[in-house]
């Protein structure tokens, strides 16, 4: 009993891996900015009322820059990264159109087209991601160097796929712009 409820459990953690994160992504750089002159960031909170999570994005925008060869600077960054984020809770009415009989009716000279079958609701998360790359200097006036944005729509919130949300809208960062559309791993974004 013990070695079914062992494999059981396995099959079931080895589940949870394959779930992806379906993505809309949206990528603007500045026309003419070379990114390789620039090689230090540093972040700024936006929002202290949404302090805990925007750490978290913040922490994981951190991690994707570093991998890509930036370096965090809190000191003297030659760009500061800011995140803004959202999710709406959405409950999709489903409704099933059916033909249940397809009878001539002689009074009218018409077919009948009989039923409609409400099928179920489905509830779902909007949740959005926007990065920008600005530059450090006179906060009031910022000059935009880079803007990313990824939006998926999910059951679980932001408190769960916003990682995945932050590597996808910043995967192809800085060279790309323009639309696309990527799936990731879930647990590619702990």
């Amino acid at each position: 009993m013990q070695k079914l409820f062992l494999v059981l459990m396995l099959f079931v953690m080895s589940l949870s891996g394959c779930v992806y994160v379906d993505m809309n992504i949206q990528n603007k750089p500045t026309p003419g900015l070379d990114f390789k002159t620039v090689k230090s960031f540093a972040y700024k909170k936006a929002d202290d009322s949404k302090s805990t999570l925007e750490t978290v994005l913040l922490e994981a925008a951190r991690v994707e820059l570093e991998a890509k060869g930036f370096r965090y600077d809190s000191e003297n960054p030659d760009f500061l990264v800011i995140v803004n984020f959202g999710s709406k809770s959405v409950i999709e009415r489903g409704v099933t159109y059916t033909r249940d009989a397809n009878n001539y009716d002689l009074l009218h000279n018409t077919y009948a087209n009989i039923g409609v079958v409400k099928t179920g609701d489905e509830s779902r998360n909007d949740n959005t991601v926007r990065v920008y790359m600005v530059t450090p200097e006179n906060e009031n006036l910022r000059t935009y160097l880079w803007r990313g944005s990824a939006t998926s729509n999910d059951q679980d919130g932001l408190g769960i796929v916003g990682k995945c949300l932050i590597k996808g809208a910043l995967l192809k960062f800085p060279a790309v712009s323009g639309e696309f559309r990527e799936k990731i791993r879930l647990g590619t974004c702990e």
